[in-house]
């Protein structure tokens, strides 16, 4: 018997060797360029998606509609990032120039304040302009409940694939210049410290003890429900900040959906989006009165400092001061 054993083993490394070895292997995906092609000109909102293909290989779009505006990065279609939302938004409509325009001009300086690389490294490739309304707060989850506006950000990120989707590119709504600074935060900064890839920098191990057992899914079963009740007015959506951030919150997000062991890069990246859009005067006040807000601060800023060369304090000076024309 253990001779047969050893024979098969044998089979099966030689199959192994034979199935690695240098003149069989080739890729599954050969990167050949953005799906569609991107061309510049002629207008100013197309002169810009070319431009931030050429500088950072970002592929954006504003003109996609129905399944090209749902194909990934490889060319295929899918509605992953979709979930949610109801079926009368399909076909995706393409998103309104005009507004596009705008939009595209801001996400082009959040990029150009940033170092080069920092931007070219992010897992975000494909960004997609629509007009359908991707906002949580007029929506049910799948929970069935309501979502408050303090959730909602003007995208959908379907970070596995490195899309980002953008609604309300309607030139009947026009310009969202506070929830577009917001959103092109988050999703970025969310995105830099996703946990799917590589080149991107996992959350360090300090900065998620910081809450460690004070994340809702860390409660005895016994003590969610009023936590939740705590958080939040669930009629009026108002937010008990001073509840959250004795527990060094300063959004209800990870309270809700993080632990310290899973989706922390949300916790992160709400304090990234936190410093980067507000003042500093407007937050030292907080920063003084809740100690654990304070040490997430300081970890913050120091990790994207270290890893993606941005001084959060002085990219804030430059961001809140951006304005959208």
């Amino acid at each position: 018997m253990k001779t047969i054993y050893r024979i098969l083993v044998l089979f099966g490394l030689l199959a192994a060797g034979t199935a690695c070895s240098e003149d069989s292997l080739s890729p599954e995906y050969e990167y050949n360029g953005p799906i569609p092609a991107i061309a510049d000109g002629p207008s100013e909102a197309q002169k810009i998606c070319y431009e931030l293909y050429q500088k950072y290989d970002h592929h954006v779009y504003y003109t996609l509609s129905g399944d090209e505006a749902l194909r990934t990065n490889l060319g295929e279609t899918q509605v992953n990032g979709f979930w949610y939302l109801p079926e009368s938004i399909f076909p995706l409509e393409a998103a309104d120039e005009a507004t596009s325009e705008v939009f595209l001009r801001l996400l082009r300086s959040f990029y150009g304040a940033l170092p080069v690389e920092t931007v070219k490294t992010s897992v975000i490739k494909r960004q997609v302009l629509v007009k359908a309304n991707l906002w949580n707060d007029e929506l049910l989850n799948y929970y069935g409940f309501w979502i408050p506006e303090v959730y909602s950000i003007a995208c959908t990120m379907e970070a596995q694939q490195g899309i980002v989707y953008w609604g309300e590119m309607d030139d009947m709504i026009g310009p969202q210049p506070d929830v577009w600074k917001y959103s092109i935060c988050l999703s970025f900064f969310s995105t830099r410290t996703t946990p799917y890839f590589v080149l991107d920098v996992p959350v360090p191990t300090e900065f998620s003890q910081v809450s460690k057992g004070m994340y809702l899914g860390e409660l005895p079963e016994s003590e969610q429900f009023d936590a939740m009740m705590a958080v939040m007015d669930w009629e009026t959506g108002e937010v008990d900040m001073d509840y959250l951030m004795k527990k060094g919150f300063i959004h209800p997000y990870p309270f809700m959906m993080a632990t310290t062991e899973m989706y922390q890069q949300e916790d992160l990246a709400t304090y990234a989006t936190w410093i980067a859009c507000h003042p500093l005067s407007e937050r030292q006040e907080v920063l003084d009165t809740y100690p654990l807000v304070k040490k997430k601060y300081e970890l913050t800023l120091g990790f994207y400092k270290k890893y993606l060369k941005v001084d959060l304090e002085e990219f804030c000076k430059f961001w809140t001061n951006v304005t959208v024309e």
